[in-house]
């Protein structure tokens, strides 16, 4: 009966991967049209969504039959409400990406400025951030997994240094507000993009160790409620 339950284990993770090579695949588009300035590729991402919700509902489904079906230990009920838990993060990125992939549509009908230079190299780091935190889940191996902590704090930090330049940049000529929010926008949705990733490797850790862990700015802490505290009084 073990070996049934991880033949069925390895199916829902291959559900799950195809999720993510969908979402990659919008990832990319967006990376591409925002740099080309394709108004089409943008629109496509809308369309590409729902491939990303229908492998969504297929991992629902197929996680629902195996409680039906089976009994799971604790590794292997730790795996298929995390497999779901991870499926529903890469669903919540894929509409993320419906929100840039909508400014980039209405920034091919406004003029360029100079900041939108910085968003590309922002695209490349979201994208292997999230490729990144999808291979610890599927080779479930934390090796790597505080480097992706590290990755976010410096997208933190690179978003964060975009937005200053954009709120310098709408202060010096007022003119250009629009387009700036929607620049904007875009660097903040690549920055919730690379939390998802953290949550992957968050999630990942629960289902390997049974313990919760959390990123520290560059760190992956074990979560305490000293832990819960430091990251309330940094706020």
């Amino acid at each position: 009966m073990k070996w049934i339950i991880r033949e069925k284990t390895d199916e829902l993770k291959k559900l799950v991967m195809k999720e993510g090579w969908y979402v990659e695949d919008i990832f990319q588009n967006c990376a591409v049209a925002f740099k080309e300035r394709n108004e089409t590729l943008a629109k496509d991402v809308n369309t590409n969504y729902w491939d990303v919700y229908t492998e969504y509902l297929r991992v629902v489904e197929f996680s629902q039959q195996l409680f039906g079906m089976f009994t799971p230990d604790k590794r292997d009920l730790r795996f298929i409400s995390g497999s779901v838990i991870i499926s529903k993060i890469l669903l919540d990125i894929a509409d993320r990406l419906r929100d840039i992939a909508t400014d980039i549509s209405l920034l091919t009908k406004e003029p360029d400025i100079n900041q939108s230079i910085a968003i590309p190299d922002m695209f490349k780091f979201s994208q292997r951030m999230l490729r990144k935190s999808l291979r610890i889940y599927v080779d479930q191996n934390l090796e790597g997994s505080p480097g992706v902590c590290a990755q976010d704090a410096l997208m933190d930090e690179s978003h964060l240094k975009f937005s200053q330049e954009i709120i310098s940049l709408i202060q010096d000529n007022p003119r250009i507000v629009k387009r700036a929010l929607m620049l904007m926008d875009i660097s903040r949705g690549l920055e919730e993009i690379s939390d998802y990733s953290v949550q992957i490797i968050e999630v990942t850790n629960y289902i390997l160790t049974g313990k919760h862990y959390t990123c520290i700015k560059d760190t992956l802490k074990e979560f305490s409620l000293d832990v819960f505290k430091s990251i309330d009084e940094a706020l």
